[in-house]
């Protein structure tokens, strides 16, 4: 047990301190760390203790890894601190690249310190994976005990001291796992949950509690029973963090007071620390519980009667209610800023929050205490813009707006509170990045390596609605501060507004009034009505005082005014703040359910009869309801009308058909914007909210106010909306930032649900948005500098069934809202009654078709069919009946997921009677006419959406019902008959008219007569794709024409755009250009290559736009599927559909050179060339003359989630469905390829055809069937049919060319053979010559033959001549030395000899000393070289010692040697007689020389005959054999011939 422990000992020899755990050593490094509290020890401290020394004992590095609060960080401090050696955090984070981390490492390795990364798996995988080389690096620099290394290619110093840990929270989100070269370098310690009560006990002992045991059993006990029994709330936190702020608190008390009881000061601290957190639901069970565990006390709140003074007087002063639970959250929130430097407010929307906040704050400032506030919405910038980052490639560092604030608050000199106000949602991306500043280490770690420390008087408030994003690291790092709605209530709000108020009676009559209407009315509302988006309760009742700020004005309520007339305003007020957002769905309208409310409920004030209680306003007169009908305007029809939706609005100037709700709506619109409110109108697609809103503030003057358009779509981000709305501001002194001049700027967001959510829930450009309207400001991004946005406002609309659905409630409580429902037959009725009269009166219709006006609104109204028989003005029956019929279309053809288009809204019903309105008299001379006109634009509107065969049957089967039913005395068939077509070239290219078609011939030859112009302008038309090209004309079938005329009605209307659904290969492109062409428009389309991106786009959409607005020239901006790159391509032409205008399209200096050129143009039209003139124009230009056509496959998700991610896709075009093609268009097509194909009998290239469509037309259905039993698909496109006949006629050609080839070189062999006959007699002939020729050449080759064997022969006898002599040349024969060698015991007499021979080839001048027979037999082991070491003895310096010793020895041949050697070295004198001897020998030698040379030569001589002979022989061989295949091939040739011969010769009898 003493091992395990961690102990000091001094060492006498190196006169050092050492620290000891287990077998592990360490050197104490005498760092001064300051005096800083201790950590408690635990058994899990102990175990994490030895894992880590063992890992340094060991060269590795230590990884706890476990939950929040197990003490992780302060484990691998407290260590170090035992160990002095400082220890430095670094909290861990997405922006850390492998260079930012080499350098922390680089620092710590020169100076031996500690490195702690937290939550070190947030890194990247591919940067931990170069970290884990990096400390690899440091790790075999110290196994190695090396003094300098060499890291990063630099080298620098060594200290063996150097550790690094990391510490880990598994399972928590954003996390990453670590690769396994990293792994191995770290030692794992798992961290669990420590001995809470253990810690508790020495703790409580250490703040100066004497009864610590018991105390802390009750503590942890208390604990326990909060986990188990309370709610389970995100902002509760029981943990480890949690009881060490709770015991400092309980500390402070006992110091503060040490004469009361422990157990009181105890149970003071927990319940005045956790109380603020605790949710109202669970109040009782905490207070029960803390009784339970500390019976019969009841200890009062520690309070201080002067703050909390203070703190209702700053309340005051920030015209707020001083109530008592207001109060005690501010002073809440100032006890936990004294423990905690990192505070949590939590709560709902509207719960008083910031009020909070700013409250406290205005008590420091009454106390003299001059706070330092700054705020900001951490999600309304990116983690890079927040923490700052680090350029990849030049490594310069970029200041985030976060670290800006903290280094700036923390470099303060004065000791005031400083706070940071970080107001916005919870995330881990940028929560953990703050972990290091949040805990005991109060340190913020940079990708920089930066670390700005938080001074003492420095706090982080933390603003939001909840923590259900936040991890549990998160939550246990700060103090909570929970508000309830209850807390607050909406009491406050109305006696805040109340105050406000100058007249006292009025003072007096609201304050019954308002007692007896809001209890009942908010209850109501929110518990049994729905509503159109979800509404903070506070907010209806901050709508209904802003309403009531534009009643009473003194026109309306006079100062001496009744309660009644004070009721009556507050009763209208009511019905539109509380009812005026209603929903209205299929099974119930909410209005007209709480208008029944609260005509039972509130009797006193009497609405009049019929109708709903919205349907009346008071008159300022008379004081008394009236109905809104009554400020209905007339309504002027101008001639260049454009229907959109249930509203109208012109192509130039906007204008509406005013019904009673746009003229309610608009009342109350112009009251809030007066005010200055921010006003939201939601409602469906198509029900009107923009135009309604935008003809609003069309209405607005000039001088007084600017509007800004926004459109929100999928990818619009905060970065992208801040520069919109930053495009008209101007800076007008220090920080403030306003419109130009004194006029007020409002920003009308369309679409506000539209943008992006992330993965936690949040939308960035809301968050802008609302720390605008919040705070009243906004950063700059690029100097982050603080920018005070004044004179703006913002205006809304939203549809609750797209995008995000519903906004955050923070967010939407700022809004006033209103929901706009789709009109009643009634509003209907008004619409088109209006537009219809006038358009009848303006265009020339006779009066027959007029005079029926009122009484088809009659019948309308009524909904009875039997009247259609006694009124003759069948375009106004039309307008009945097509109600119906948008019923039917609405109820039978519901949406789903592969039909998600099937949304048959009021702009479906507006386009149907667009297309009545292009009529003329010429056009609608009688009632048939007109029943067809409108039959074809119910085709155009409804029936090209549909997708399948039996939606287009049952769409028949409505329009014949229909026909037969209201129609009676009309002709079916020929109401029903096709062609029906209205098309805008019907009398020719040149006169624009929208006319129908006579039949398919008229219609053929016009379309025949273009596709021959537009080949000769841009070459030829190809029915197939881009990327298929059909080299033959374009093929005019009923369907292909049938889209032509629909895309040329489409581009023909007003700001029409088209999208095209069909699969690949249908045409939809090839089709636009020639409708394009029939409508003079240019086809623009991007070049897609690579690196193609959103800028170059936007590149080619700003000359596409200077185009169309400078020249005026129309284009139609085609986009298929292949060149959407990235889904952000649709952005700005999401945009540019919506508005007509693209955000930051242009740049400042494009936008001056369009100005200057539109100057001209505006004058010639009458107006000021101001910048606002030109621009509209330029902007009005734009939306006229780009028409935006989609080319979009239906396969697959990729449409319906674009549709949803964009839906102008579907709002703002015209939806045209490509089906497969017609049998008959099929069968058209093909005998048109197969009459131009050569080869094909006349006869049966029909059945060809007809068989080419059958094919097709089988696969397609096979297709459905494979997909139905193996959920597989196969597509047969019409392309696959083309590629079909094209590759048939490849073939066909590729065959027919074969056979005429096989046939020219039949007919040229037939000549051929012809010749054959008379060239036998003659190749016969020169057989026989051929076969003499190669008898001979054999026989010349055999003679060869036997003469290369001859010489052979002689050869080998001389070679055994030579070898012979060869033998005879040597001396002494090698066999007798092996026989020598082989005498086991030979005589005395050899051994002598043997022994004199040695004596004699001794080398050196020593006589050998063992001159046995041994010895002897070992120097001839090798006879070869005894032989040549014989041979070439030196015979003349033989010393003479060696002569002496070898004189007595001899034996035989070698004997004899001996002899001759020693008789040489006697007689020296007698030279003369060896002399001669020498040269007879020399003269033998020379001889047997020289017979030996001649022999030699003799040999190579009889080699080269050899060798010219064989050469000979393979020559003749060869051409003997060439002789044998020509006399082979000549008999093959006679053979064939001949047969040939006789095969001609029966040829020409036949």
């Amino acid at each position: 047990m003493w091992l395990s422990q961690l102990r000091h000992h001094w060492e006498e020899n190196s006169k050092d301190c050492l620290a000891k755990l287990c077998d592990a050593e360490f050197g104490y490094s005498y760092e001064y760390l300051g005096n800083t509290p201790r950590l408690v020890i635990t058994p899990l401290t102990d175990r994490c203790y030895i894992t880590l020394t063992q890992a340094l004992h060991h060269v590795m590095g230590g990884a706890p890894a476990g939950p929040t609060c197990t003490g992780k960080t302060e484990t691998i401090k407290d260590l170090g601190k035992a160990l002095g050696i400082v220890v430095y955090v670094c909290n861990c984070s997405e922006q850390m690249d492998y260079k930012s981390l080499g350098d922390i490492y680089k620092g710590l390795a020169q100076t031996g310190a500690w490195g702690c990364f937290d939550q070190f798996e947030r890194i990247s995988v591919e940067v931990l994976s170069v970290i884990a080389m990096q400390v690899k690096c440091v790790q075999d620099g110290i196994r190695d005990k090396r003094s300098t290394f060499n890291f990063l290619g630099q080298m620098i110093k060594l200290v063996p001291t150097f550790g690094a840990f990391i510490t880990m929270n598994p399972g928590y989100s954003g996390r990453a796992e670590l690769p396994e070269n990293l792994k191995t370098l770290f030692r794992p310690c798992a961290m669990v949950v420590p001995d809470f009560e253990l810690i508790c006990q020495i703790m409580l002992v250490a703040e100066g509690f004497t009864n610590a045991q018991i105390l802390a059993k009750k503590f942890i006990s208390l604990y326990a029973l909060f986990k188990k029994l309370l709610s389970r709330q995100d902002h509760y936190d029981w943990g480890l963090r949690a009881i060490k702020s709770v015991l400092v608190v309980a500390g402070s008390l006992k110091r503060g007071d040490p004469s009361q009881p422990e157990d009181q000061v105890l149970m003071r601290a927990l319940r005045d620390f956790n109380l603020p957190m605790i949710v109202v639901d669970d109040m009782p069970v905490f207070i029960e519980l803390i009784g339970d565990l500390f019976p019969d006390l009841d200890v009062p709140r520690k309070r201080d009667k002067q703050f909390e003074e203070v703190v209702k007087q700053s309340v005051l002063d920030l015209k707020l209610q001083a109530e008592d639970g207001f109060v005690l959250k501010v002073v809440q929130l100032e006890e936990l800023l004294a423990v905690r430097h990192s505070v949590f407010i939590i709560g709902d929307a509207g719960t008083g929050k910031s009020m909070v906040i700013r409250s406290l704050e205005k008590t420091y400032q009454n106390r003299k205490r001059n706070p330092v506030v700054v705020d900001l919405d951490p999600k309304a910038v990116n983690c890079d813009e927040l923490f700052g980052a680090i350029h990849p490639v030049t490594r310069e560092w970029k200041d985030g707006l976060l670290s800006f604030l903290m280094r700036n608050m923390a470099n303060a000199c004065h000791d005031d509170a400083k706070w940071i106000i970080l107001d916005g949602d919870i995330d881990p991306m940028w929560t953990e990045c703050l972990n290091s500043v949040m805990d005991d280490n109060k340190v913020l770690t940079l990708a920089s390596n930066e670390r700005i420390p938080l001074s003492p008087s420095m706090r982080l408030v933390f603003e939001m609605k909840d923590l259900r994003m936040a991890t549990p690291a998160t939550v246990s790092r700060a103090g909570i501060l929970f508000l309830s709605p209850s807390d607050l209530g909406w009491n406050p709000v109305v006696a805040s507004w109340m105050d406000k108020r100058e007249v006292k009676s009025e003072k007096a009559n609201l304050s019954i009034l308002f007692d007896k209407y809001l209890p009942t009315c908010v209850e109501k509302v929110q518990s049994s009505f729905k509503k159109m988006t979800a509404i903070p309760e506070v907010s209806l009742v901050q709508t209904l005082l802003y309403i009531m700020e534009g009643l009473l004005v003194p026109e309306n309520t006079p100062p001496d005014s009744p309660k009644e007339l004070y009721e009556l305003y507050l009763v209208f007020a009511c019905v539109w703040a509380f009812g005026g957002a209603m929903s209205q769905d299929q099974l119930t309208d909410y209005r007209v359910e709480f208008s029944k409310w609260w005509l039972n409920e509130f009797k006193k004030v009497k609405f009049p009869s019929g109708g709903t209680v919205f349907d009346y306003y008071i008159d300022g007169q008379t004081k008394k309801f009236v109905p809104w009908t009554d400020k209905l305007p007339k309504f002027v029809l101008h001639p260049e009308l454009q229907l959109q939706v249930s509203y109208f609005r012109r192509t130039f100037k906007t204008t509406l058909v005013h019904t009673t709700e746009t003229i309610r709506l608009c009342y109350f619109m112009n009251m809030l914007i007066a005010q200055k409110r921010p006003i939201m109108l939601v409602g469906n697609t198509a029900t009107g909210k923009s135009v309604l809103m935008a003809e609003m503030l069309g209405t607005l003057p000039t001088d007084q106010y600017m509007i800004q358009s926004i459109p929100f779509n999928y990818c619009t981000t905060s970065a992208m909306l801040q520069a919109i709305l930053e495009k008209n501001l101007k800076k007008k002194a220090g920080k403030s930032y306003g419109p130009l001049g004194n006029k007020r700027l409002i920003y009308f967001i369309d679409d506000l649900n539209m943008p992006e959510v992330d993965k936690y829930l949040t939308v960035s450009p809301h968050t802008l948005i609302r720390q605008h309207l919040d705070q009243g400001h906004w950063y700059d991004r690029t100097k982050l500098t603080l920018k005070e946005i004044d004179n703006c406002q913002y205006v809304a609309c939203m549809n609750p069934t797209a995008g995000s659905f519903a906004i955050n409630p923070r967010l939407q409580r700022h809004f006033v809202v209103f929901g706009v429902s789709y009109p009643g037959q009634n509003a209907l009725q008004s619409i088109y009654n209006s537009i219809l009269s006038q358009h009848l009166e303006r265009s020339g219709f006779t009066s027959t078709v007029k005079k029926f006006c009122s009484t088809l609104i009659n019948a309308a109204l009524s909904e009875n069919n039997t009247l259609f028989n006694v009124i003759d003005d069948q375009l106004f029956i039309n307008l009945f009946i097509q109600t119906v019929f948008h019923q039917k279309m609405s109820s039978c053809f519901l949406p789903t997921a592969v039909k998600f288009h099937y949304i048959f809204n009021l702009r479906d019903l507006s386009n149907v009677f667009q297309g009545l309105l292009y009529t003329k008299p010429d056009c609608g001379r009688s009632p048939v006419e007109i029943v067809r006109l409108w039959l074809h634009e119910c085709n155009r509107v409804y029936g090209d959406k549909l997708v399948d065969e039996t939606d287009i049957q049952s769409f028949a089967s409505i329009q014949t019902e229909i026909c037969k039913n209201c129609f009676e005395d009309m002709d079916p068939v020929y109401l029903l008959e096709k062609p029906n077509i209205y098309c805008y070239f019907s009398e020719g290219a040149q006169q624009a008219e929208y006319a129908p078609i006579k039949n398919w011939q008229s219609l053929t030859n016009l379309l025949q007569e273009a596709l021959k112009c537009y080949t000769e302008v841009y070459g030829v038309m190809n029915l197939a794709s881009i990327t298929y090209l059909v080299k033959t004309p374009h093929v005019l079938f009923e369907d292909a024409m049938s889209h032509i005329c629909r895309i040329n009605r489409i581009l023909g209307s007003p700001r029409g755009n088209a999208l095209l659904i069909g699969v690949v290969g249908t045409g939809k492109k090839s089709l636009t250009r020639l409708a394009a062409s029939l409508s003079n428009l240019e086809v623009f389309q991007i070049s897609s290559r690579r690196g193609y991106g959103v800028p170059d786009l936007k590149m080619d959409l700003a000359a596409l736009c200077m185009k169309a607005g400078v020249k005026n020239v129309g284009s139609v901006f085609l986009m298929a599927d292949d060149q959407v790159i990235k889904e952000e391509f649709l952005a700005p032409i999401s945009d540019l559909l919506v508005s007509g205008e693209i955000p930051g399209l242009f740049h400042d200096d494009e936008v001056e050179n369009m100005i200057k050129a539109m100057q001209h143009e505006v004058r010639l039209i009458g107006l000021p060339d101001s910048r606002e003139n030109c621009w509209k124009l330029f902007s009005d230009r734009v939306k006229d003359q780009i028409k935006v056509v989609f080319c979009f496959s239906p396969l697959g998700s990729t449409l319906r989630v674009r549709a949803r991610k964009f839906p102008a896709l579907l709002n703002c075009t015209s939806i045209d469905w490509f089906h497969e093609w017609p049998e008959k268009a099929l069968v058209s097509i093909s005998t048109q390829f197969l009459s131009e194909t050569e080869g094909i009998e006349p006869q049966i290239k029909d059945s060809v055809g007809q068989f080419m469509a059958y094919v097709h037309s089988t696969v397609i259905e096979k297709s459905k069937s494979y997909l139905l039993s193996d959920q597989r698909h196969n597509y047969a496109s019409p392309k696959t049919f083309l590629e079909n006949i094209n590759l048939y006629q490849k073939l066909l050609g590729l065959k027919r060319n074969q056979l005429l080839t096989k046939m020219e070189h039949l007919k040229n062999g037939l000549a051929k053979l012809m010749n054959t006959s008379t060239q036998v007699d003659s190749v016969k002939d020169q057989l026989t010559f051929q076969e003499a020729e190669l008898q001979q050449k054999k026989d010349n080759a055999d003679r060869l033959m036997d003469a290369i064997g001859q010489e052979t022969e002689k050869l080998s006898k001389e070679e055994d001549l030579a070898n012979d002599e060869e033998i005879k040349a040597k001396v002494i024969a090698k066999n007798n030395v092996t026989k020598l060698r082989s005498m086991e015991s030979p005589p005395a007499a050899v051994v002598n000899v043997m022994a004199a021979v040695m004596i004699l080839l001794a080398p050196g001048g020593k006589i050998p000393k063992d001159k046995s027979w041994k010895a002897a037999k070992n120097s001839m082991a090798k006879a070869d070289v005894f032989l040549k070491s014989l041979i070439n003895c030196n015979a003349h310096n033989i010393p003479e010692t060696h002569i002496k010793a070898a004189h007595p020895l001899q034996a035989a041949a070698l004997c004899s040697w001996c002899l001759n050697i020693m008789k040489l070295y006697g007689a020296r004198f007698d030279v003369q007689s060896k002399k001669l001897a020498l040269a007879q020998a020399n003269t033998a030698q020379a001889s047997s020389q020289r017979k030996l040379s001649a022999i030699t030569a003799k040999i190579n001589q009889l080699n080269s005959n050899l060798a010219k002979l064989k050469e000979e022989f393979a020559r003749a061989t060869n051409e003997k054999l060439k002789c044998q295949h020509e006399a082979d091939s000549t008999n093959q040739t006679i053979s064939l011939a001949s047969r040939y011969s006789t095969n001609t010769g029966l040829l020409q009898l036949v």
